[in-house]
């Protein structure tokens, strides 16, 4: 199934489940691969500059807990940490507002969720951080996970 296979599915379901806001970012990401890396950026910048001035934590253990808390309270999703170390960490995340119950379109598709959590990660801790989504809604996953790098 393709992105205009699930944009249908999201005009059947009326807007229900974040449909507008999940429309757009699918949306995007249909008509250019470079939407992508867009995303990405703008959830690393929005996370970086906006999102990790407001917080306090200077340690990756905290700072996870941090970005956990940032992903309930604005109805992202449930974040949670499946293992961690000083330099890398996997995140699970279910109910993801861009994919959960999504039909497979064949790749991953929050790409702004993985900016989103490198960024918040990079403006704490100074550490140059990026973040893969390994498994995906878009991929017929039942729930998103990503690895977190940080050098």
């Amino acid at each position: 199934m393709g992105f205009d296979q699930e944009l249908k599915n999201i005009m059947k379901k009326k807007g229900k489940g974040g449909g507008f806001s999940r429309a757009l970012v699918l949306s995007l990401q249909w008509v250019s691969v470079g939407y992508s890396s867009a995303l990405y950026f703008a959830g690393k910048k929005f996370g970086k500059e906006i999102v990790a001035k407001e917080l306090t934590s200077n340690d990756i253990n905290a700072v996870l807990k941090d970005v956990i808390t940032f992903f309930k309270d604005f109805g992202i999703g449930k974040l949670s940490i499946k293992e961690t170390d000083q330099r890398t960490a996997t995140l699970t995340l279910k109910d993801g507002a861009t994919s959960a119950g999504m039909s497979s379109v064949g790749k991953p598709v929050c790409f702004f969720e993985a900016g989103l959590i490198a960024g918040i990660i990079e403006g704490r801790l100074n550490k140059n951080t990026t973040v893969t989504e390994l498994k995906c809604g878009g991929m017929g996953d039942s729930e998103d996970q990503f690895l977190v790098k940080m050098s």
